[in-house]
């Protein structure tokens, strides 16, 4: 069962420019703790704060540095016009180097859903991969409505589910399609959404292997031992997915892996607050005197 790692953009020193540096070492590493593939420009990337130009040039060190692994490129732009014009230039630009693209669900109304599903892939040629997280977005779609909007669409590449409750909304997904349904959410209700019908993964925390780890135990019917993993690591798990700190703390628990130079974020972000050390430390991220080395 592949697991996804949801890339984000490490910064220099004041946020100002793109590591870029970094963002290889991050996209590396991800895959070497046994994630199959990426996401780029997801909400954990900052996207808002973004420039086109440095999605573009984040996308392409992501892409140089994945090697043969797959890359799906996402929009979390609220306007579906100017979502469109954003995945028209960056498939273009990396034309047969992308695997899907990823948009949200960007309405509660089926037809406008299916008609925004359709027009995506009209204009990228690409598998469609649609998120939906009410979280981002502002916007709930009843999971009949969503049923609707997805039934025999042949490019769909799947659903990234993290609307609540993910296990339910994800039987009901299976039901009326084969596409993949992918769980998110940190990898907490990991055990719950695959035994309820998904199969792939997303991983945004600090320590993919656990994700890894678990879905491997449960392809070999270890129930059990799987939600043990997920268990011993849901203190960080929730620790790492909490709102507006999230990305900071998780780029800080990179930094302190010695992956990633710096931990700065960029608004609506809040930065990494002395008073988060203490839990972090607790989590088992000490300290790290001597951060990578900069040309």
């Amino acid at each position: 069962m592949p697991v996804w790692a949801m890339v984000a953009t490490p910064f220099d020193a004041n946020a100002e420019r793109i590591c870029e540096r970094s963002l290889r070492a991050l996209t590396q590493e991800t895959l070497s703790r046994g994630c199959s593939g990426l996401i780029a420009l997801g909400v954990i990337a900052e996207p808002d704060s973004l420039s086109l130009a440095e999605k573009s040039q984040a996308l392409a060190v992501i892409v140089d540095s994945a090697g043969p692994a797959p890359v799906i490129v996402a929009t979390m732009n609220r306007n579906p016009a100017d979502a469109a014009n954003e995945l028209a230039i960056l498939t273009a630009e990396f034309d047969g180097r992308l695997h899907a693209v990823m948009v949200p669900v960007l309405s509660s109304d089926p037809v406008e859903l299916r008609r925004t599903l359709v027009t995506t892939h009209s204009i990228t040629q690409l598998p469609v991969l649609l998120q939906d997280l009410p979280a981002a977005t502002g916007v709930t779609i009843a999971i009949d409505y969503l049923q609707q909007a997805v039934t025999g669409l042949d490019f769909l590449y799947g659903i990234k589910c993290e609307c609540p409750p993910t296990f339910w909304r994800i039987r009901r997904l299976r039901e009326v399609t084969a596409a993949h349904l992918m769980a998110g959410f940190g990898g907490l209700g990991l055990v719950d959404d695959v035994l309820a019908g998904a199969d792939t993964v997303a991983s945004g925390i600090s320590a993919p292997e656990v994700l890894v780890e678990a879905v491997d135990l449960l392809a070999a019917g270890e129930v059990g031992s799987a939600r043990s993993v997920i268990g011993r690591a849901a203190g960080l798990i929730n620790f790492e997915t909490q709102a507006r700190t999230s990305i900071a703390i998780r780029k800080e628990h990179w930094r302190r892996q010695g992956v990633i130079a710096h931990s700065t974020v960029r608004l609506p972000s809040l930065p990494y607050l002395a008073e988060f050390d203490e839990h972090s430390r607790d989590h088992g991220f000490p300290l790290l005197r001597r951060g990578i080395q900069q040309p």
